[in-house]
């Protein structure tokens, strides 16, 4: 990322309105939270979660590329999107350790825990945008295989933050006033997920390793029937590879496939749907006949993404060796030195 990229983007959360209103609003509610006696720690209990769900779902807008979003009745529920909710787990941890060192005395220390969470929580934000997991966004190989995913660019969202935050407590130490800091480190913590999420967006991380939703057949579509059948034939397959015969499960699917009248597309459905199951097993070995079959079709873009969702899933994954020249050299057309790293040691 460029110097002149990164000024645009650090620039960002101000250029939008959207953002520029939520920062007003959420700094508004913890301004009166700590003025409010016994109702505004009620306050607090609900404009934390909020704030930290807006913050999951601006990065994932951001991530793809959407207009920033505004909050909503649905920002306060406990109940929508309540796998956001999980980023209360590593942000309450960094908070209580913060506390903590402070208050036994060492608050030099607070220094080291500050860069650790500034580190850490950017990609455990955008494992939970990107996955919808909460036990993915906690579990620190994924937070690993993020950070390998974005490459050298990860490095300058907490490089940016903490040389903010320093001007921030720098100008504190020469007076400035408290809500001016207050409101600087709101702009520093939507800072943190836009340019997150931006960083994902010029990786194409989402594109490549998010799980699709689910296909819903509509039944005024004319796939209404395909998808249907897709479906009983990915059923039926599960039943088998579930009591164990996972040979006989793949071998259904492939069966239906010489019949499907666009094989790539239902080769992509199929592997996204058993990489939603418990065990990811049968897709990873499944995804060796689809990389096979996206190579020779020449589908740099199915390719990719199923070459990045094996290797997210299992970053021991490797290819047949009779496609591994191919798909080295597709990693490398694209630039993905995190992926190559990776099916090449």
């Amino acid at each position: 990322m460029r110097a002149t990229e990164l000024l645009q983007e650090i620039a960002y959360p101000a250029t939008q309105m959207a953002i520029v209103l939520a920062m007003v609003f959420f700094y508004s509610l913890f301004w009166l939270s700590e003025r409010a006696g016994l109702f505004g720690l009620a306050l607090l209990i609900v404009a934390v979660p909020a704030f930290l769900r807006y913050l999951v779902l601006l990065l994932e807008d951001r991530a793809h590329g959407r207009p920033a979003p505004v909050p909503s009745i649905e920002t306060f529920s406990f109940w929508s999107d309540a796998w956001a909710l999980t980023t209360l787990v590593p942000s309450a941890a960094a908070i209580a350790a913060i506390n903590w060192l402070e208050y036994a005395g060492v608050a030099a220390a607070n220094v080291i825990v500050g860069i650790i969470a500034a580190c850490i929580l950017p990609a455990s934000f955008a494992v939970l945008a990107v996955t919808h997991s909460p036990v993915e966004s906690l579990n620190p190989l994924a937070l690993v295989r993020m950070v390998r995913a974005c490459g050298p660019a990860y490095l300058v969202v907490p490089g940016t933050v903490l040389a903010i935050t320093a001007v921030l407590l720098l100008l504190d130490g020469l007076g400035l006033p408290e809500w001016l800091g207050n409101v600087g480190m709101t702009y520093t913590c939507l800072l943190a997920v836009t340019l997150t999420g931006s960083v994902l967006d010029r990786r194409g991380i989402v594109f490549e390793v998010a799980i699709e939703a689910s296909d819903e057949p509509d039944p005024e579509s004319p796939l209404a029937d395909l998808l249907t059948q897709r479906q009983k034939v990915a059923d039926h397959a599960y039943g088998f590879i579930s009591r164990g015969n996972r040979e006989g499960g793949l071998a259904h699917i492939r069966d239906w496939l010489s019949s499907e009248p666009d094989v790539s597309d239902a080769a992509q459905w199929f592997f996204n749907q058993m990489i939603r199951w418990e065990s990811k097993d049968a897709a990873l070995l499944f995804g060796h006949a689809c990389l096979s079959h996206f190579l020779h079709g020449d589908d740099d873009r199915r390719a990719l993404k199923l070459i990045a969702s094996c290797l997210y899933v299992d970053p021991r994954w490797k290819p047949d060796p009779a496609d591994r020249s191919a798909t080295l050299e597709l990693v490398r057309k694209y630039g993905r030195d995190d992926l190559e790293v990776l099916l090449d040691r």
